[in-house]
Formats: C-alpha cells, structure tokens, sequence
C-alpha cells in the first residue's frame, strides 16, 4: 500500500527544503502613529464624497440579542381527520408553526 507521500520515503524538491528569505520590516515604525487631525477630516470628507459612510466602532445601532423564552414539546395523537383539520387550518391561516395556530385558539377562548 502506498503512503501518498506523507511518510518517510517521500523527498522534498530542492526548492522547498532552501529556508525561505526573511522579509526586510527595518522601514516600519516601531511605536504608535501620530494621525494629522486635518488630513484625516480632509480623507473622511473625500471618502463621504464617493458614497463611503463610516461604521466605526461605538457608532450606530446596538442590537441586543433576545432573551429565548423556555418551550416544550407535545406530541399529540389523535384522529387521522380531526390532526389533519388542524394542520389545513394551521395552513389557511398562514401560520410557519403549530404553535401560533394554538396561540389564535388561545386568544379566541382567553377573549
């Protein structure tokens, strides 16, 4: 059975065993970058010019997660017709789940 080159037979080409060349960062500054105030009011002002609006942090709208409210489950048996009904009326009513057909009864009897 073959290794498919991950065991110890499998040589490497001579252009990958060479130790790649460090990159020269000598021109980088070290410390932190003093902004010019005027030339970044002036590159913000260009930027809103062309239709960039600015999503900088601690702006804008804050979306608070909701709080999931606990649930159960029921599994109900019954009548093939009488679950069946249900289900077209659940249906008819546009409703994505079983529960918000429940939630329709509930209002109805509650009043």
């Amino acid at each position: 059975m073959t290794n498919f080159g991950f065991g110890k037979g499998a040589a490497k080409p001579a252009a990958e065993s060479a130790a790649p060349a460090k990159l020269d960062l000598g021109g980088l500054p070290t410390g932190p970058i003093e902004n010019d105030r005027m030339r970044e009011r002036e590159a913000m002002d260009r930027a809103e010019a062309v239709g960039f609006t600015d999503r900088g942090q601690g702006r804008g709208i804050v979306r608070r997660k909701r709080v999931a409210q606990p649930t159960a489950t029921v599994y109900v048996k019954g009548p093939e017709e009488l679950i069946e009904w249900f289900i077209h009326y659940t249906e008819s009513k546009g409703h994505s789940a079983y529960w918000k057909a429940i939630a329709d009864f509930r209002a109805m009897v509650e009043g």
